[in-house]
């Protein structure tokens, strides 16, 4: 913000600040949109016995761990298909992560999935757009 500031007291000219501040906000977006990762989970990959030896066999959740490292500057949403089901797998999901380590305050638990049979996980920075959505 204050490098916009000092590049208006150098250009003099208002059309041009605005010009160049809105493709630096447009990089800023494209950047956090590029640093969120998108990951499935296929409820025939979910382990049928649950423990914790068959939850972190599965790929996605040693993704989903292995994505998290400073949890000030990362989130995680976890979509699911709109029936208890669904609703379910996801808590049980997100339960599992805070139990890895994962806290609580990062994770979001959401009602838009589009298939029932799966859960999209969204990893990112939290000043991304994707996180309203």
């Amino acid at each position: 913000m204050f490098s916009m500031i000092r590049f208006f007291h150098r250009c003099k000219s208002l059309p041009t600040f605005f010009v160049m501040g809105l493709f630096s906000a447009t990089a800023d977006c494209t950047a956090n949109e590029e640093a969120v990762q998108r990951m499935t989970l296929d409820r025939s990959d979910w382990p049928a016995v649950v423990s914790t030896s068959t939850v972190l066999a599965n790929d996605t959740v040693r993704q989903i761990l292995s994505s998290v490292h400073d949890e000030e500057m990362i989130r995680i949403k976890i979509r699911h298909f709109a029936d208890s089901g669904a609703a379910q797998w996801a808590d049980d999901l997100r339960t599992w992560l805070i139990s890895f380590g994962i806290p609580n305050s990062i994770i979001w638990v959401q009602e838009n999935g589009d298939e029932p049979q799966r859960l999209d996980i969204l990893v990112g920075d939290p000043a991304a757009t994707w996180l309203d959505n």
